[in-house]
């Protein structure tokens, strides 16, 4: 009797990009920033590789997830220094700052970690926005905005490029315990990890799960 097989969920994103800044981080810098797109198909590769049990992609995804937990506290710090001085205007009512012609951006995500990035990028076009409206009416004045600004961009960059240095290695924890010709080139390569990770014992929070291979029985 045939199985009926469920296909894997699916659903169309987009995203509204209302600053100038914002849409530099989606395109990157060649040679020197890379792009947001690129961060979502190399988080996909570790992903992936992880799923397989690659400790090196683990690690990669370790590496990531912490710079991106640092990067969405420094922005809440940052828009907080915004929003205090908002909470002290009681006689003047303003809508929500926007782009009256923003660019709208199709989100072919794969990984989790895509999305986490996706919510970093939405955090910091809300805090351009708002840092840019709060130049405009004179509560920032111009050197704090450029400073402000750029511990912004170099946050969120820095998660962009703490994904390009992270590495698959195509080998299993098990080519790593049994410490063949391919391990031995991969620590050459690649460098030693820390032996909890090499273990499997940490991992990141939003790691795949590892899918073992099992021998098929004989009959």
């Amino acid at each position: 009797m045939a199985k009926n097989n469920i296909g894997a969920l699916y659903s169309n994103a987009t995203i509204m990009l209302h600053a100038n800044a914002s849409l530099k981080l989606w395109y990157g810098v060649k040679g020197k920033v890379v792009s947001v797109p690129y961060f979502f198909t190399r988080t996909f590769e570790l992903e992936s590789a992880a799923s397989h049990d690659d400790p090196y992609a683990d690690y990669g995804l370790i590496n990531i997830e912490n710079a991106l937990n640092e990067a969405f506290i420094a922005l809440n710090m940052l828009s907080s220094s915004i929003q205090a001085d908002d909470n002290r205007r009681r006689r003047v009512n303003t809508s929500e700052c926007q782009s009256m012609k923003p660019v709208e951006k199709l989100l072919a995500v794969k990984s989790r970690f895509g999305w986490r990035l996706v919510a970093l990028l939405e955090d910091f076009d809300l805090f351009m926005v708002d840092l840019l409206d709060a130049q405009f009416k004179a509560r920032v004045t111009r050197c704090d905005f450029e400073l402000k600004k750029e511990q912004a961009l170099t946050v969120f960059r820095h998660v962009l490029a703490v994904c390009h240095a992270s590495k698959r290695s195509g080998l299993t924890r098990q080519d790593m315990r049994e410490g063949n010709a391919k391990a031995e080139a991969a620590k050459t390569k690649f460098g030693r990890i820390p032996m909890e990770v090499m273990e499997g014992v940490v991992r990141a929070e939003f790691a795949p799960e590892v899918k073992h291979y099992q021998e098929p029985v004989k009959g």
